[in-house]
Formats: C-alpha cells, sequence, structure tokens
C-alpha cells in the first residue's frame, strides 16, 4: 500500500472561538438602557434611574408609554415616565430592602416574578396614588409610584400599570 498523495493546501488548525463582543453601553448623555437591555444592578440605577427601561420597554404596547424618562432628585434620585395610564416614578435603593420598613408594613403582600413585593394606596386631596415596593434581595429594593392619569385611565389600572413597569424593570436586572 502507498502513501496518500497531498493535494491543495495544507489544512488550517482550527481556530479558537472569539470572545462575544461587549454589550452595548449607554451613549453619554442618554436616559435608556442598552438597546439590548443588557443586566443592571440597582447601584447603576440609583445614579441614572432612567436607564432602567430600554428602548423595547418604551415602546411596549404594555407599558404605553408616551414621555420619555425624566430624572428627578427628591429624597432619592429617581426617574418620572408618562405613560397611558398616568405618572410612574421609579425611586432604586441600592442598600435599602424597603419592603421590610415599617412604615409599609400595612400594604398588600405580593410576588412579582419571584419577588417579594408591597403594594398600596395613598389618597390626598382626592387624588388616589399607588405605591408598589419590590425587594430584589441582598437589601436592595425599589419603588415605583403611579399616579393615574386623569379623564381616560381609571383608577384601578393603577395597580396593573405598576405591576407592568416593575416587571419590565426586573427583567433588566442583575
Amino acid at each position: 500500500m502507498g502513501r496518500a498523495k497531498r493535494t491543495g493546501t495544507p489544512p488550517r488548525p482550527p481556530q479558537p472561538p472569539r470572545a462575544a463582543p461587549p454589550p452595548p453601553r449607554p451613549v453619554p448623555g442618554s436616559r435608556r438602557a442598552p438597546a439590548s437591555g443588557g443586566p443592571l444592578t440597582l447601584a447603576a440605577l440609583s445614579r441614572r434611574p432612567c436607564l432602567a427601561l430600554d428602548d423595547a420597554d418604551l415602546r411596549s404596547a404594555r407599558l404605553r408609554i408616551f414621555t420619555d424618562g425624566t430624572e428627578t432628585d427628591y429624597d432619592a434620585k429617581s426617574c418620572q415616565w408618562g405613560a397611558g395610564g398616568g405618572l410612574v416614578s421609579f425611586t432604586p435603593y441600592a442598600s435599602k430592602d424597603q419592603t421590610k420598613a415599617a412604615e409599609f408594613s400595612d400594604l398588600t403582600r405580593r410576588n412579582i416574578s419571584g419577588n417579594r413585593a408591597l403594594l398600596g394606596s395613598v389618597t390626598e386631596h382626592g387624588r388616589t396614588m399607588y405605591v408598589l415596593l419590590v425587594s430584589v434581595g441582598g437589601n436592595r429594593s425599589f419603588r415605583l409610584d403611579v399616579l393615574p392619569g386623569e379623564g381616560d385611565a381609571p383608577a384601578s389600572d393603577g395597580p396593573a400599570l405598576a405591576t407592568d413597569f416593575a416587571k419590565a424593570i426586573l427583567a433588566h436586572l442583575r
């Protein structure tokens, strides 16, 4: 038996797999999360809370957002969005689990995407505002306040809108 005759170019050794590209970063000055919806931390969101939602969230029919997020700074840095159901405010707490605070013990316990949550309402000057606190573990949490819109948005939509926003935000957290 003879040796096999080589033809053509010699085979190339296998190449190591290429590393995945890094996740996209928000553009400086942007108020939106990276388009990929990459994982975020509450520590990062406490500095830039409007990054909690990405472009896909902003286009979501479920959230019905019609006004881009605007950062506010009351007792902590927050972000507010105008949505079809009302004004929604998001406040992250990177080192405090608000669901354990005694002042919220009268709120109704809920479970949102596997996270402990508390939901309640406050009525002042004839207007009802809904408060949703969500624990994300490790002594971290976030708060959503929903002030239902006037006219076309019944007050009963407040809890559903808060829950929808919480689910969208939780989908981006690590």
